[in-house]
């Protein structure tokens, strides 16, 4: 059985002009979707609940513990696995333990899963790279879909760099979900590099619950696992944005590697509808004619653990654009939307990610610029967040460039798992 995804490019205007040496700009949409199944395709699934135990999980989230906050949404989230999951409980401070290994999700596997989750007890200091190079390995040999449901409220204060770890998860096809509660700004963006659009930051007990229920929905919902966009130009074309704006109508912002050619865009499920931004300079050829050319191509790569299918391309097309001897500036509106979205959510995450306040402060000026160009549903959710982030630039940058982050991320529980329930009844 095919899957059936699909990927399309579309231009901004209805044709450029087709003269040599002409240094044109190309703005370009790219849109994957997952349609209809033809039958149901499932896969059970392995999680690692890795958990940060460190001694600043005994401060106070609303009126518990943050330890305790994590216990019952870990309780909350294990009782929602499928009987053929599996399940570990892995607990980290200046060192990983694996305090259960993977078990069935049947009604022992469960109850054994909570009670080790609810004796955790509070450790050190905080490690990342040990942490999640242990869960890696625990999964290794397994067959199912993988993902690691990674959960801390402070910085990485030592143990080596966490990158190059979770680079080996993505490759070997490991999805990582990361939650921060509390953490601060700093923290944040490290987080940030490491999960790209499924990091998740959290302010309250109720936050990590629907962290947790969000990926583990995600998780058990997803079809294709571990999907890239891949960016084959021609050799002369300067690749100037290759970003992620949207899942299903809400912001889900990333970037591209820092070759400019690879793009996570993480796992679809039935029904996912992903945008994407990719700008191009092009010096247009000396054999540059009127009609439709293409300046390379786009590849949907990734896994779909139920078929075999491992890092293989899924879905193709022509990176293509039409050409006339005049140029019709006539404008796709849709286009145009994302385009001027994509600069949005771009300022605002690249805000989140500045290292000094006057940068933020720029880059959030520069979002409140390109967010009035837009009208779809993504711009509106940006704008909405638009005014706390301003008003809390010069009194609490931290909080702002935090807040400018979040607004990129807007993906939530429920509609994973609308997701989840639509492929269930399919």
């Amino acid at each position: 059985m095919n899957v059936p995804l699909s990927v399309t490019v579309q231009s901004l205007v209805a044709a450029m002009l087709a003269k040599s040496g002409l240094r044109s700009q190309f703005h370009l949409m790219i849109e994957v979707g997952l349609g209809k199944l033809e039958q149901a395709i499932s896969a059970a699934c392995d999680y690692v609940l890795l958990l940060d135990v460190s001694g600043s999980m005994s401060g106070i989230v609303g009126e518990v513990s943050k330890l305790d906050a994590l216990k019952a949404a870990c309780e909350n989230v294990i009782n929602r696995f499928n009987p053929d999951d599996r399940v570990s409980i892995i607990a980290f401070d200046e060192q990983p333990t694996t305090m259960m290994a993977l078990a069935n999700c049947d009604h022992r596997g469960k109850t054994e899963a909570i009670n080790t989750v609810y004796g955790l007890g509070l450790g050190g200091a905080t490690c990342f790279a040990s942490a999640l190079l242990a869960a890696k390995q625990l999964l290794h040999d397994s067959s199912h879909k993988r993902a690691v449901l990674f959960f801390t409220d402070g910085e990485n204060t030592g143990g080596g760099d966490p990158l190059p770890v979770v680079t080996q998860m993505r490759e070997a096809g490991i999805t990582l979900y990361a939650g921060g509660l509390g953490v601060n700004n700093q923290g944040e963006q490290v987080l940030d590099q490491l999960a790209g659009a499924n990091f998740r930051s959290l302010t309250t007990a109720a936050d990590v619950d629907a962290f947790l229920k969000d990926a583990a929905a995600q998780a058990a919902g997803a079809i294709v696992t571990n999907a890239q966009l891949r960016l084959t130009p021609v050799t002369f074309a300067q690749v100037n944005n290759f970003d992620l704006v949207a899942r299903n109508g809400t912001p889900n912002y990333a970037l591209a590697d820092s070759t400019m050619r690879l793009l996570p865009i993480g796992d679809l499920a039935e029904g996912d509808r992903y945008q994407a931004y990719l700008g191009l300079n092009i010096v247009l050829p000396e054999d540059i004619r009127a009609g439709r050319r293409a300046f390379g191509k786009v590849e949907v790569i990734g896994d779909v653990v139920a078929m075999g299918i491992k890092g293989q391309v899924l879905a193709q097309t022509p990176i293509a654009v039409m050409f006339g001897d005049q140029a019709v500036a006539t404008v796709n509106s849709t286009v145009k939307d994302m385009i001027n979205t994509a600069a949005t959510a771009r300022e605002l995450y690249l805000a989140g990610q500045a290292t000094n306040t006057a940068d933020a402060a720029a880059h959030v000026a520069n979002a409140r610029k390109t967010a009035a160009f837009s009208q779809d549903a993504v711009a509106s959710a940006l704008r909405a967040q638009m005014s706390t982030i301003e008003a809390q630039i010069a009194k609490d940058p931290d909080a702002a460039q935090k807040a400018a982050r979040r607004a990129t991320r807007g993906f939530s529980a429920e509609d994973a798992a609308a997701a989840l329930r639509n492929l269930r009844q399919s």
